[in-house]
């Protein structure tokens, strides 16, 4: 198992990270300002932009081929494809929590007043959860293709996963906020 927590943080959890970061100080910075045009302004609020969908999308495909270039990938597909499917994944995987906290009413950047706890895990958990499930439907029956030396059940790649991306997902946002990097947790 600790091969696949190790795959996992190497070729999921750092790319999207890296690119996560970085997108938050190109949004900071006011790069790209003439893509930060929200995808669909009453479903998801102002904050889900194309800006976010193309940075973080390339973001994380020019990193990921990057890693490749320094180690050798166990990776199933092109680094630069594979990169490029975790970036938009991330960003889609946010979709759905954005917008049912517009229908409740939550303001975008915002978490529920009634249960802000909740509502933080909800956003450290979304694109978490999404990714778990695409690796939980993927890796089973074909870790020879990810370079595993053994086989992985759905439930034990989905939990593992989820565990994983999400805890790191709130320890670097802990460690973000701390920085006054993030605004808020």
């Amino acid at each position: 198992m600790a091969e696949l927590l190790v795959w996992n943080l190497q070729w999921v959890l750092l790319p999207t990270a890296v690119a996560g970061v970085l997108h938050m100080l190109v949004v900071r910075g006011g790069i790209l300002n003439q893509l930060a045009q929200p995808i669909w302004l009453s479903g998801f609020g102002p904050n889900k932009t194309w800006r976010g969908v193309l940075v973080m999308t390339a973001l994380a495909s020019l990193l990921t081929w990057v890693q490749a270039l320094l180690w050798q990938p166990s990776l199933p597909v092109n680094p630069l494809f594979w990169g490029a499917g975790l970036g938009l994944l991330y960003v889609l995987a946010e979709l759905p929590n954005s917008l049912v906290k517009r229908r409740l009413g939550i303001a975008s950047g915002t978490q529920s007043a009634r249960f802000p706890w909740l509502s933080a895990a909800i956003d450290k958990l979304d694109s978490a959860l999404l990714g778990a499930l695409v690796l939980a439907l993927w890796i089973p029956g074909s870790e020879s293709e990810f370079g595993f030396h053994q086989s992985y059940g759905f439930w034990t790649v989905a939990s593992l996963s989820l565990a994983a991306n999400s805890g790191i997902h709130a320890l670097l946002s802990w460690i973000l906020v701390a920085f006054h990097i993030k605004r808020r947790f």
